[in-house]
């Protein structure tokens, strides 16, 4: 379901009474007030007052949420001075934004390392793909990011170009997302061409006969997939998982089983005969998949395996889908957050939130646009297995091996082809504001501060207006 990325103002009455219907009609005119005094759009603003009956009026803006709070009355003694409503909070020309605890930070354009040089990652470098190439963001159509001049930082933001395909894509250490506890990752993309699926096992010169979907079930016993089934991690990692219980025998399409599809087979752990074939995928069928007793493929729709991910990745092949899975066959009710599609060729920013209660959180803002959208999933907090080595972008390459012998018994690769720009990683969930005001850095150049940018800026005197994480 989505939700609108600046909703409906939440109104809270921390006040008694017998007039509700008088204090929030009182309330949304507050809040009316503040919508016209803010001339200038800003994304952080308030405006406090109080009401003839003395209840106090707090309306705030912080991203696209708006908040009305009214508190209880205080009664006047004699000796108080008249009151009068603070001036509203704008960002004066000392003032600028601050999200705490972002750990990592990549620009790219002058240095690989991590911008960001305290915290668990700090001095990671990020891994280049041989194809990627590094190019200035303005060459890329997106703002200056001019930093903060009067306290001596500048930004030197560049934008990673995958052409997908082989040596496409980012590594990031294996750290950037962590297991079991909530996180967040944002980042621009544009997408320059559709993910298709892999189904060609190119070694072999035939179709895959196992393929790899992000499988989910109510119950451990059906299991639904989202055809085509292409997936790529825009910011993230997946790899294919074996369920513990399902083996198969098998034969391939490819020697020397094709001397004869009859004869004693091979065995497959964790993967099972298709049971509902993705109408787009192509059948193991034709000439090709005759045995040497012109026998077909006892198996034109192959088998299927899970997969294993955590992160925001690029689906439908111009969609976004945001999900954390680690063990399918036990991991029941799992809901990714998907977007609606991303026009190619287009920047968009991203955010993804994991909170601790498991909502999953897609934000996403394209750059021609004053509002952004909302996505919402439920994922479990979880652990991804040893196969996690690495967070990456752009990149989904994978062997599959029999269980018995190891041969190599299928093969993809599913790297997007993408422009990536100013990767974000948090270790806790953010907020709609936040993510809202990251967008503005991202889209319109706006200067957000990170916590040693904030010391720095600090010691010349500036004022942070820090956006930190909303307590529900």
């Amino acid at each position: 379901m989505d939700d609108d990325f600046t909703p409906t103002p939440r109104l809270r009455l921390a006040v008694g009474g017998d007039e509700p219907a008088r204090l929030r009609r009182a309330g949304l005119r507050e809040l009316d007030i503040m919508r016209r005094e803010n001339v200038f759009d800003l994304p952080v603003y308030e405006r406090r007052s109080r009401l003839a009956t003395g209840e106090t009026v707090l309306c705030r803006l912080v991203g696209g949420q708006e908040y009305v709070t009214l508190g209880p009355s205080r009664r006047r003694e004699p000796t108080d001075e008249p009151r009068t409503a603070p001036a509203p909070k704008r960002r004066r020309d000392g003032d600028f934004y601050a999200i705490p605890d972002c750990l990592a930070r990549y620009e790219g354009l002058a240095a690989l390392q991590n911008a960001v040089p305290h915290g668990s990652l700090a001095g990671w470098t990020l891994g280049l793909g041989a194809a990627v190439t590094v190019i200035p963001a303005a060459e890329a159509g997106l703002p200056a990011y001019a930093g903060l001049p009067q306290a001596g930082i500048s930004r030197d933001v560049g934008v990673f170009r995958l052409p997908g395909g082989a040596a496409s894509g980012l590594l990031y250490g294996r750290e950037h997302i962590p297991d079991d506890a909530p996180f967040s990752v944002s980042c621009l993309v544009r997408l320059t061409a559709p993910l298709e699926y892999d189904y060609d096992f190119d070694a072999r010169g035939v179709l895959n006969p196992v393929r790899a979907y992000l499988l989910r079930s109510q119950d451990g016993g059906d299991f639904l997939k989202d055809c085509p089934g292409d997936l790529s991690p825009l910011l993230g990692f997946c790899s294919p998982h074996r369920h513990p219980k399902w083996e198969e025998d098998a034969v391939y399409p490819w020697s020397p089983w094709n001397d004869d599809f009859h004869a004693a087979p091979d065995r497959i752990a964790g993967a099972r005969r298709a049971s509902a074939p993705c109408p787009e995928a192509p059948r193991l069928t034709g000439e090709a998949y005759l045995d040497g007793q012109g026998n077909p493929y006892p198996y034109p729709d192959g088998f299927e395996m899970g997969v294993q991910a955590a992160g925001v990745f690029v689906t439908g092949g111009n969609r976004l889908l945001a999900a954390r899975l680690s063990h399918f066959e036990n991991q029941f009710g799992a809901a990714p957050a998907v977007s609606d599609p991303l026009e190619i060729g287009v920047w968009h920013h991203v955010v993804m939130t994991h909170e601790t209660d498991e909502t999953v959180r897609l934000y996403v803002v394209r750059e021609d646009q004053a509002q952004g959208t909302a996505y919402g999933g439920k994922m479990p907090l979880c652990a991804l297995d040893a196969a996690c080595t690495y967070q990456a972008s752009g990149v989904n390459a994978w062997t599959l091996r029999s269980g018995e012998n190891g041969e190599a018994i299928a093969a993809y690769r599913m790297n997007a082809a993408m422009d990536v720009g100013l990767p974000r990683f948090f270790h806790y969930a953010l907020s709609p504001g936040q993510a809202w005001l990251l967008s503005l850095e991202a889209l319109s150049g706006l200067f957000v501060a990170d916590d040693h940018e904030t010391a720095q800026a600090v010691a010349q005197g500036l004022t942070p207006v820090t956006i930190v994480k909303e307590e529900a």
